[in-house]
């Protein structure tokens, strides 16, 4: 005797679930977007080596109504990588020594931005 079986799957999850498994959940309805349109070209012009433009382009992600913890959020992770024996290989000590200042004046642009929260 031969039984035919239907599977159906469910999808439980709702799709615009974010986060980790150990970490709170939260919807896209309650996260603020990220501004990732804003956020690679600090990456890239910080990997790039430009000063100048990566005060510019932290600017102008805030002006474009990326969160400054977004932003801090990206910078540390460029430091991370800056630091990271495997990215040192990958792309060179030359690029990683001219992160430096770029990244240093993305701090900067960022902690001049920050609301202050000492009087």
């Amino acid at each position: 005797m031969q039984t035919s079986v239907s599977i159906t799957t469910l999808d439980t999850m709702p799709r615009e679930v974010t986060g980790t498994p150990n970490a709170p959940v939260e919807t896209q309805a309650s996260k603020p977007e990220t501004k990732l349109q804003d956020l690679i070209p600090i990456v890239m012009v910080i990997v790039g080596g430009c000063e100048p433009c990566a005060e510019k382009t932290v600017k102008r992600a805030l002006q474009q109504g990326s969160s400054w913890q977004d932003i801090d959020k990206t910078l540390r992770i460029m430091a991370n990588m800056q630091r990271a024996d495997c990215f040192l290989k990958a792309v060179g000590a030359d690029v990683v020594a001219r992160m430096e200042k770029p990244l240093a004046a993305g701090w900067r642009s960022l902690r001049e931005a920050m609301p202050s929260t000492s009087k």
